[in-house]
């Protein structure tokens, strides 16, 4: 580890060293780390205390090779400087204030640090960056809560704040139309002039104005897909039918209704693609083959993510199994829980019970950050809290309002449906912020990024409702790359595990186990641990999976194994 060392001299001609190495956060290793500070690099602002003489201030400065930043934009060296030139201040209001700038060998955090040593400090800080709160023009902008609570009439008199932080969010980003989101859904309509700028069109069958050659000019086995497929009908147009509710219409607009476009509502990302996939019918029923159909479209065609606002409770592992594909191509598989008011941990119902490690699995939450009523929980199989309304009654300002089946209307809906593609909205606009991350980091962030509630607590895996700016500002997460060749050995009442350790910056591993249901977590082990015993059970059979930790999240789980304890000998 490299070390900086610097050479301080007293005004007593006294001198000793200092030596600056970077160690382990003292503290809960299972806190993830603050939100990622903005703040310009190689500078600090310096507080000196009032009356500190003048070689003194120089002799502090100097510690950290700086030099004073000027109001009027100028640099000067400390041997330059005159306090009693007005000029010569970084801030004319505060003659002990001063705006420094350091050499990029130092840099900022060690220049803080070391003038944080100085007794004649009061304090030292970095250059923070504020960001303005973005509010686009959109007609009815004063309506979407979920995006921008200010607790109105028009918004249902709810909590201000409870809320997904998006203009603060878009501050940072807006979205990309390089990120391509599939609307696994009853449709969509495409031609919503709210909604058609950000419609994907498929780029193997547009090349050459030959959106209806009646070729299949991309070999998939579908002509003329130039705008995604209607599984259903088995047809070129996935236009949304679902009467009244327009169900994919509305999911799509809340994912990427064009924004600042002075007009009508804006989705999370103001500028996204939305791959158009009909899988539900016009009485809003999806089959198993359709929906297999269409996410492994979407996982072929290049969507980083689906939303899937759907829900059953009958368990298909051909479903299962095309949702472990889109995982194994990079994928992320956005799920609502569903709105029968139940513990999905004890109710699974699917796609969002499935246990994989790509899909969100999104609750409801209401204008006052509260579990909506009727949106299924589990604090185990449902990650994450998304406003999706009050309840189930049309046409109320606490609701979501969104995009609607004529090309410039709007309605207001509910339920865990329109929670979910806030969350893929969200996620969408992580990847246009950073484009390289993968599933597994997006979904970390997701996570790690919440709003905690003590109304989520025990309702969701997170503990929290989602919030968008948070997850934009959070630090990359250099997460711990996941054990492997678990193994359950049986001795009686008593499971020993085995693993191997993949990663070099875990900090440890956390031990999963279920009998039944659920898994819970059981216990943690320490960094480079490859053995863990589970002691003195009932009689029973056990299932175990782990998962590398550290300050940022958790690795991808191992694959299940399973182990029979038997009587105490």
């Amino acid at each position: 580890m490299k070390k900086l060392q610097f050479l301080f001299l007293s005004l007593s001609l006294l001198s000793f060293l200092v030596f600056i190495a970077g160690g382990r956060h003292s503290g809960n290793a299972r806190e993830g780390p603050s939100i990622q500070e903005e703040f310009v690099s190689n500078e600090v602002i310096v507080k000196f205390k009032k009356g500190t003489v003048r070689a003194l201030i120089q002799y502090g400065i100097d510690q950290v090779q700086g030099k004073i930043k000027t109001h009027q934009g100028t640099d000067i060296a400390t041997q330059e400087w005159d306090p009693e030139l007005a000029n010569h201040r970084s801030f004319p209001a505060d003659p002990y204030l001063f705006h420094i700038k350091v050499p990029g060998f130092i840099g900022t955090e060690q220049a803080e640090y070391i003038l944080n040593l100085n007794p004649n400090v009061v304090y030292a800080e970095k250059n923070y960056i504020w960001h303005e709160t973005v509010n686009p023009n959109d007609t009815y902008f004063y309506k979407l809560w979920g995006l921008h609570n200010l607790g109105l009439p028009n918004q249902g008199n709810g909590t201000p704040d409870a809320d997904i932080d998006a203009p603060e969010a878009w501050s940072i980003h807006t979205g990309s139309a390089s990120v391509v989101v599939a609307v696994i859904d009853t449709g969509i309509r495409y031609d919503h002039l709210d909604l058609q700028d950000n419609i994907w069109t498929n780029p193997g069958e547009t090349g050459g104005g030959k959106e209806n050659n009646n070729i299949d000019d991309d070999g998939n086995g579908k002509i003329d897909d130039w705008r995604g497929w209607d599984f259903v009908n088995n047809d070129k147009d996935p236009l949304d039918d679902r009467y009244p509710y327009y169900h994919g219409t509305h999911v799509a607009g809340t994912i990427g209704a064009k924004g600042n476009n002075n007009r009508g509502v804006v989705g999370v990302c103001w500028n996204v693609k939305l791959m158009a996939l009909k899988a539900g019918n016009s009485d809003g029923w999806f089959t198993n083959s359709n929906l297999i159909n269409a996410i492994d479209y979407s996982t072929n065609k290049g969507a980083r993510l689906s939303n899937n606002s759907y829900a059953g409770t009958t368990y298909s592992q051909a479903v299962l199994e095309a949702i472990y594909r889109a995982q194994s191509s990079g994928k992320l598989f956005i799920a609502a829980a569903g709105n029968d008011g139940v513990n999905n941990d004890l109710i699974p119902h699917y796609p969002a019970s499935y246990d994989l490690d790509n899909i969100v699995s999104v609750a409801a939450t209401d204008h006052f950050d509260n579990k909506a009523g009727y949106s299924d929980s589990g604090p185990y199989s449902v990650d994450v809290g998304a406003p999706g309304g009050t309840d189930l009654t049309e046409d109320t300002t606490y609701n979501i309002y969104s995009t609607k089946l004529e090309p410039d209307s709007y309605r207001y809906l509910d339920g865990t449906s329109m929670a979910s593609p806030l969350v893929a909205g969200e996620a969408a606009l992580i990847w246009a912020h950073r484009p390289s991350l993968n599933w597994w980091q997006v979904k970390n962030l997701i996570m790690k990024s919440v709003d905690p509630k003590d109304s989520l607590f025990y309702f969701v895996n997170s503990g929290g409702r989602i919030n968008a700016y948070n997850a934009l500002t959070r630090p990359t997460p250099n997460l711990p790359t996941a054990p492997s060749n678990l193994i359950a050995w049986p001795f009686d009442c008593d499971i020993k595990l085995t693993w191997t350790d993949n990663s070099n910056n875990e900090s440890g591993f956390e031990i999963h186990r279920k009998q039944g249901y659920v898994f819970h977590l059981i216990g943690t082990t320490g960094a480079n641990v490859t053995t863990y015993w589970d002691y003195e059970l009932p009689p029973g059979h056990y299932y175990y999976y782990l998962r590398a930790y550290n300050s940022y999240g958790t690795s991808q789980k191992t694959l299940q194994q399973g182990a029979t304890a038997t009587q105490c000998q």
